[in-house]
């Protein structure tokens, strides 16, 4: 299985958010790392192309005001296309990133989610007509709610 992670995920002064402390990426890292049959990928920021088919150029410029926040937003969302693109080769991929981005839609973003990493990395992949769909159950455990959400083509 390949592991999408960066160094940098360990950064945790971008949010004040309880849920941002370094603390928690740290123990699911020590667990994965014992594991000789992972390896760990390294991802890039995504570019402003691909978050764009997410997001709105005004919510593009409301977060890149802030420059930690902007870098560790952008390589979540690339650490999500890379695992994305390593999913639709068919190799097995978890991807650990953050912030998280499931918060985030087009033009607004709460719950220290920033840009919306699952959108942005299936938009790529349907802009390089490599699916025409998706299905995407998400779960969070905060609120008790579920939710689903379908991309169709």
């Amino acid at each position: 299985m390949k592991i999408v992670f960066h160094e940098k995920f360990y950064t945790s002064d971008y949010a004040m958010d309880p849920a941002a402390s370094s603390g928690r990426i740290q123990s699911i890292m020590n667990v994965l790392s014992k594991n000789p049959e992972y390896e760990i990928i390294t991802p890039e920021p995504a570019s402003k192309e691909n978050i764009l088919r997410a997001h709105t150029e005004s919510h593009y410029n409301y977060i890149k005001r802030r420059d930690l926040l902007f870098e560790m937003a952008s390589l979540a969302a690339g650490g999500a296309i890379l695992a994305a693109e390593e999913a639709y080769e068919g190799n097995p991929t978890f991807a650990l990133i953050r912030p998280p981005g499931h918060h985030a839609s087009a033009n607004s973003c709460w719950g220290f989610c920033f840009f919306n990493n699952m959108s942005i990395s299936l938009l790529r992949l349907f802009s390089e007509n490599k699916i025409k769909s998706a299905f995407i159950l998400d779960f969070d455990l905060h609120t008790g709610e579920d939710y689903i959400f379908h991309i169709i083509s």
